[in-house]
């Protein structure tokens, strides 16, 4: 079908259908706006990780009663070992330091504290932070270590908490995206039905099912194209007001930058489009029969 008539068409079906259309806009925004929310929580997670995969230790603490000898075997093992580029010693001291410095703002907890209560440490640096677990599971219950901690373990409940939230948003994305569907195929059959002279007119010529699918399916995939560009608005505006307005005062760690609100935004865009018209033409086939 030439792109005028097809126009003409696209047209009339959205003045007789504005409101349903309107809704099916909006219900489409809200799915993508959720689904752009969860892209851009798991582009912040991946963002904390490279950040810190450069910075976490695994910290192994010695007791009190390791001999000099027991030191240096443990030292030698962990020198030959591939996956530990750097082994850094701290005594008993050095250790308060840090447990000073590190509650600096909680003065009540660091005044119960001595140095002779701290145990000495060796501080290891991985190759691939990712191997920890198992420097951990090796390194446990040998001679004069008291225990091995993974620093990376200290943060699973943060990850624990982006990745619900991760998660949530898909859900109520999945939920919205149902929604859609339903809005979808109502406006599809109103449309059919409020053109069916048109449409039998059209068989009538010779047209093809894919010709009087056309306007339907464009009618459907504009309203996804519309619903993608007001979702992809609300992430910019959530990056300009929340991220860089509100979250960008903490220091604790970076937040995600503007090339993942474009990837989220192309995202949603095509998703809008492609699901749209996908929706609108399996409706078309299951219920119009054309």
């Amino acid at each position: 079908m030439r792109p005028g008539p097809l126009a003409a068409l696209w047209w009339t079906g959205l003045r007789r259908n504005l409101a349903m259309t309107a809704s099916v806009i909006v219900t489409i925004t809200i799915c993508l706006a959720m689904l752009g929310a969860g892209l851009l929580l798991r582009a912040q997670v991946h963002t904390i990780d490279r950040y810190l995969l450069g910075q976490l230790e695994v910290v192994i603490d010695l007791t009190d009663a390791i001999t000099p000898a027991q030191r240096s075997t443990l030292e030698a093992d962990l020198h030959a070992d591939p996956a530990i580029t750097a082994v850094r010693y701290e005594s008993k001291q050095q250790v308060f330091d840090r447990f000073r410095r590190d509650f600096r703002g909680s003065p009540d907890v660091v005044a119960g504290v001595a140095p002779e209560d701290l145990p000495a440490a060796l501080r290891l640096t991985l190759a691939d932070p990712r191997t920890s677990g198992d420097v951990v599971v090796t390194y446990t219950g040998l001679d004069g270590v008291e225990a091995v901690r993974d620093q990376r373990a200290l943060l699973a409940p943060l990850y624990r908490f982006l990745d619900a939230f991760t998660i949530g948003a898909f859900t109520l994305a999945a939920v919205q995206a149902l929604a859609s569907f339903a809005l979808i195929y109502t406006m599809i059959r109103i449309s059919a039905h409020g053109r069916r002279r048109e449409t039998a007119i059209m068989r009538l010529v010779g047209a093809s099912n894919g010709t009087i699918r056309a306007p339907f399916v464009l009618e459907s995939a504009v309203a996804g194209v519309v619903g993608g560009l007001c979702a992809a608005g609300l992430l910019v505006a959530a990056k300009v007001l929340l991220v860089d307005g509100q979250f960008t005062r903490q220091s604790t760690f970076p937040l995600f930058d503007w090339s993942a609100v474009w990837e989220s935004a192309a995202a949603v865009l095509a998703v809008g489009l492609f699901a749209a018209a996908a929706m609108a033409s399996l409706a078309l086939r299951r219920h119009l029969r054309v």
